[in-house]
This record gives structure tokens, C-alpha cells and sequence, in this order.
């Protein structure tokens, strides 16, 4: 039996000890330093904003109390709008953007506003990249620094500036830290939304509360039957209108909140693994003026037939609907959502 020299085991000792240590600090790196590092961004942009906040109130003269959001309070409560109108002309700079995102749009000029969703840890900035590199906030933080969780951010067709109809926000469904846009698959069940059916979303140059209208699963491969649920623009409010009935045939519920051609869309997407490449996407409306912050969530149903992808009928079988257009199922007095008011 040859006998293999002493050195060679130890060679064998030492390259395991190296590989054991390497594995160490990769698994620390991306178990514990990348999300604690991910984590302490969110937190100071988080202390920026509530900062900004009492910088806010200080130059209006308000007090706490005044400002606290009545839907992340208590999703019960009922309230005039607070969107653009609930801001006194001291709460906003010279470029028209509220005070309460100085300090943000300090750190980053990107930053268009903060979502927070009821029920959840979604609370968070948004940024919005150029469109020349529209997925640049993808795998970056608020600081510009490569993060594996990346930050909310807008669809660069959904300009602000130009009042888009649909504001498109992307997150990531970080499973493994529970962060970003994880939690809001919480959608998927009928009860969290009729706890939670508001979301809020202040952009930096209005006040938004906005009802959520429709939940859907969404097929994001384009070689297969796509809907384009992530359309920013429309040729007009019978397309807008179009558009809105094609989101709600495909919602997992049926929601008893009325739309129209004047209202304004909110569109959080994320990655979901029903089939692959699908999405979840919730959609809300906007709180319209003097209306009131209240939703019959007793009337809130599952949809016996939502529209699915193709493939979904492959791989859950079942038979796909067949679906009148907006025109037809308006006409046939099966819409009871649309309201003119």
C-alpha cells in the first residue's frame, strides 16, 4: 500500500480550511451584510423623510396631529381628499414640489415620491431613472450603490410632470428578507384586501390616498398572449376606459369601487411564481376630490371567472372565459362599476 507523504494532507487540510472560510464570508456577505447594508439605506432615507416632514409643518405652522395620514391610522376612517388640495401654498418650494421631500431630493434628485401600503412593511421612496437606462433603480438603492434588493421605482413613461394616467411603481419580491414589494402578496387573499382596500401615494408635487380597483395575475413574457399592464398612455377616454375594463376582468375580485375616463391609475407590479415569469399586480384609483375615504368591503367578492393568461389554463386547466368588450358588457347593463360622478 503506497503511503501517501504527510505534506500532501496537510495541503488537503489547508485548501478545505480556505474554501470552508470563503463559503463563511460569502454566505455572511449576502445573508447578513448585503441586507443589513440594503436595510440601513431604507432606514435613512426613511429619517430624511420624516424629517422633511416636520420641516414641512414648521414652515405651515401645522402640528403633528395635523399631518398623520388617516389611512395608515386606521383604515376605517373616513375623510375629505387629501391629495393636492390638503397642502397649504407654504408646504411647497419654488419649483413646486412639497417641502416634506427636501431633504430626500437632496440625497437624490430622483426620488418622485413615497408609497406606503396598510398591513404591510411597503413603505418606502420611489425613484424614477431617465429613460435611457429605465431599469437603472433595478439593483441600486436611494444612495446610487449596488443593492441587491434595488428600490421602488416609477416606469419612465409615467412623468409626473405631465400628469400621466397610470403611474407605474416595480418592486422586487424580496422572499428572502420579506422586503420591498414581498408583502404585497398579501393581495392574494380576500380578507387582507377588505382589511387594507387603500394604498397611499404622495408623489413629490401632489397628496394622494387611492381604492383599489382590481388584483390580477399577469403574464410578463410577450411571446405569449400579453396584456399590457403597464400602459402609461391613452389615445383617449373611451381607450382609457377600454383599458380599465380589461383590468378589472382579469381581477382575482370583484371590487366595489366605481371608475371613469377622469380618474387617475396607481400600478404596483411585482415577480410572483404562480406560472413563470407571471406577476402580481395591484391596481388603485385615485381619491377624488371632496370624496369620501370609505369602500362597501362587505361587497367585495371573488371573481368566479377572472381572465388569466393562456398558460394558465395549462397549467391549472379550467376553460377561459369568453369576455363581451367594454361596449357590449355596458350596453348589456353587466358593468356596475363605471360612474360618470
Amino acid at each position: 500500500m503506497i503511503k501517501r507523504p504527510q505534506k500532501f494532507y496537510n495541503y488537503i487540510r489547508f485548501f478545505s480550511a480556505v474554501i470552508f472560510v470563503l463559503c463563511l464570508l460569502y454566505i455572511g456577505n449576502e445573508l447578513l451584510l448585503k441586507p443589513y447594508l440594503s436595510n440601513k439605506a431604507v432606514n435613512e432615507a426613511r429619517t430624511l423623510y420624516a424629517a422633511g416632514k416636520e420641516d414641512a409643518m414648521a414652515a405651515d405652522g401645522a402640528t403633528t396631529e395635523s399631518l398623520i395620514t388617516p389611512a395608515l391610522s386606521s383604515d376605517a376612517d373616513t375623510l375629505a381628499n387629501n391629495s393636492e388640495n390638503a397642502s397649504s401654498e407654504e408646504q411647497y418650494d419654488n419649483q413646486g414640489r412639497l417641502l416634506e421631500f427636501t431633504q430626500l431630493l437632496a440625497l437624490n434628485e430622483d426620488v418622485k415620491g413615497w408609497l406606503t401600503v396598510g398591513g404591510t412593511n411597503i413603505d418606502y421612496p420611489v425613484l424614477q431613472s431617465g429613460k435611457e437606462d429605465p431599469e437603472y433603480y433595478l439593483y441600486r438603492n436611494i444612495n446610487r450603490e449596488n443593492d441587491k434588493a434595488g428600490s421602488l421605482f416609477l416606469n419612465t413613461g409615467s412623468v409626473l410632470e405631465e400628469n400621466a394616467k397610470n403611474l407605474v411603481i416595480y418592486g422586487h419580491n424580496m422572499k428572502s428578507t420579506n422586503n420591498m414589494f414581498h408583502q404585497l402578496l398579501k393581495y392574494d387573499k380576500l380578507s387582507f384586501y377588505k382589511e387594507h382596500p387603500y394604498i397611499n401615494f404622495d408623489s413629490i408635487y401632489k397628496k394622494g390616498q387611492w381604492k383599489i380597483i382590481a388584483v390580477i395575475k399577469a403574464d410578463a413574457d410577450t411571446d405569449n398572449t400579453f396584456f399590457n399592464f403597464i400602459r402609461t398612455s391613452f389615445t383617449g377616454d373611451a381607450d382609457f376606459l377600454e383599458y380599465i375594463y380589461e383590468l378589472r376582468i382579469r381581477s382575482i375580485y370583484n371590487i366595489p369601487v366605481d371608475a371613469n375616463e377622469k380618474d387617475e391609475l396607481l400600478t404596483l407590479v411585482t415577480c410572483s411564481y404562480e406560472v413563470d415569469n407571471y406577476r402580481t399586480v395591484v391596481v388603485a384609483r385615485k381619491l377624488r376630490v371632496e370624496e369620501a375615504l370609505t369602500v362597501d368591503i362587505q361587497k367585495a367578492v371573488d371573481n368566479p371567472l377572472p381572465l388569466y393568461p393562456n398558460n394558465w389554463y395549462t397549467y391549472y386547466g379550467g376553460a377561459k372565459p369568453i369576455i363581451p368588450t367594454f361596449k357590449e358588457a355596458l350596453e348589456a347593463g353587466k358593468i356596475q362599476w363605471y360612474s360618470q360622478k
